[in-house]
Parts: C-alpha cells; sequence; structure tokens
C-alpha cells in the first residue's frame, strides 16, 4: 500500500506542476498539482468514504500550515507541520462536515494554495422493477 501511495504521489506530482507567484493558488481540474517555490502539494478524495488525502513534497525549512475552512472563512480542522519535516501525507476526515463549500489552504511563507472542496450525499436510489407479461 505504501508503493502505491508513493507511486500515486510522484505521478501525481510529475504529471502537471503550476509556477506559482506569492499569491494565493488555485488548483484546475486539469492540473490538481500545485507547485509553488517553497511546496509541491496535491489534494484528492480517498478511496475510504469521507477522507481527504494531502500529499506535500517539500525541502524542510519553513513552519507550514494546512487548514480546512468553511465558506465563512472559519478554521474547521488544521494540521501544523514544523520546519524540520520534509515530505508528508496524512489524511482529513470529513465525516463529520455538513454537505457544501469548503477549502482546503496550504500556506508556508508567502506561498499560499487553496483547494475548493464541495461535500455531497449521494441519496441510495431505490431499485426499479420492471413487470412484464408474456
Amino acid at each position: 500500500m505504501k508503493t502505491f501511495a508513493q507511486s500515486l504521489l510522484t505521478a501525481l506530482l510529475l504529471s502537471t506542476a503550476t509556477l506559482a507567484s506569492t499569491a494565493a493558488t488555485t488548483p484546475t481540474a486539469a492540473n490538481p498539482t500545485v507547485t509553488t517555490d517553497s511546496y509541491k502539494v496535491a489534494v484528492f478524495p480517498s478511496s475510504t468514504p469521507s477522507k481527504l488525502n494531502v500529499f506535500v513534497e517539500r525541502t524542510p525549512g519553513q513552519m507550514m500550515l494546512v487548514s480546512i475552512k468553511g465558506t465563512d472563512g472559519r478554521v474547521l480542522a488544521r494540521q501544523i507541520v514544523n520546519k524540520k519535516q520534509g515530505n508528508f501525507h496524512f489524511q482529513f476526515d470529513m465525516s463529520e462536515l455538513q454537505d457544501g463549500a469548503y477549502s482546503v489552504e496550504l500556506s508556508a511563507g508567502n506561498d499560499v494554495t487553496v483547494y475548493p472542496v464541495t461535500l455531497a450525499t449521494q441519496h441510495a436510489q431505490a431499485p426499479a422493477r420492471t413487470i412484464t407479461l408474456n
């Protein structure tokens, strides 16, 4: 599983990259991986329901903050990465959050990346039955 995760991270990080300025960077569907001066990041849903993966490749040197915010800007969850830690991966558990729009914000120094996230519950559909007379 670790090899698979590393392969996935490598594929995501190497597939597409964007040069970022000191302004906030927002990824697109065509380019989910973002590269800044201080880190390279990919955020995507896990195969486990209600989990959100965050993969970051970086050189140690400065503290990093990863947070989930509501539409009102309120911080709902936060992960602080110390300046000595290099590459890392973790999952946010989003199962307790209501359906709606959120954002994942990564910041290290002047580099800020914002990933928009939408939570939506898929309702089970009743099976459709057809009766045919022969």
